[in-house]
């Protein structure tokens, strides 16, 4: 890579999350987070992709079938990070599945919803924090009020979680399929002038 090429990798994501939260930055962390699975939604369900209610296809301004990313997001986090979110191996399900995964990022990254969550038109509110000292706020006790599920997580350890749900991910199907279609190009600016001026 030249000095010019500062871009960001698959696993860039995942260092900065690391020190995010290394530095205590929670929000920088969780905001990248729970972009993983938009990431490696788009890489294990190419073939998802959103149609009208007739069935075809929609495409995009390219003419190219448009990601269904909701459902790649929701499919991804069940099959590959669901392990990760569990309070104890033995348990049947995740307590963080894909669907509530992707309404936390929707609500965070969105609504900047999270810390005080009162909407009443949802079925789970989720209420964040930090040094919990377990994943799941409050493990012993889950509060379901007038059919709401209220559902205490830490921070930090959705972070890591996903990070190895990622790093796992990676380690599994980089061989076989395109990480560095989802980089992010970055020109460091100083250093193309320098180059352009020798």
């Amino acid at each position: 890579m030249s000095k010019v090429d500062a871009s960001f990798t698959f696993l860039d994501r995942i260092e900065e999350i690391e020190s995010n939260i290394a530095d205590r930055r929670w929000q920088s962390a969780l905001a990248l987070s729970l972009t993983i699975p938009d990431i490696c939604g788009g890489i294990a369900y190419p073939e998802v992709v959103r149609r009208h209610r007739d069935g075809k296809i929609v495409l995009d301004k390219k003419g190219m079938p448009s990601r269904d990313v909701g459902r790649q997001y929701i499919e991804w986090v069940n099959e590959y990070a669901g392990p990760f979110f569990k309070k104890n191996e033995t348990d049947e399900k995740p307590y963080l599945n894909g669907s509530r995964c992707w309404q936390l990022r929707c609500e965070f990254l969105h609504q900047n919803k999270g810390f005080v969550n009162e909407d009443e038109g949802l079925d789970v509110h989720f209420h964040l924090g930090i040094n919990c000292g377990c994943s799941i706020c409050d493990i012993e006790e889950v509060t379901v009020v007038d059919g709401v599920e209220n559902i205490r997580l830490d921070i930090e350890q959705i972070c890591l979680r996903m990070c190895l749900a990622a790093r796992d991910f990676f380690e599994k199907h980089h061989d076989e399929n395109a990480f560095e279609l989802y980089a992010t190009p970055v020109i460091d600016y100083v250093e193309w002038k320098k180059a352009k001026d020798i």
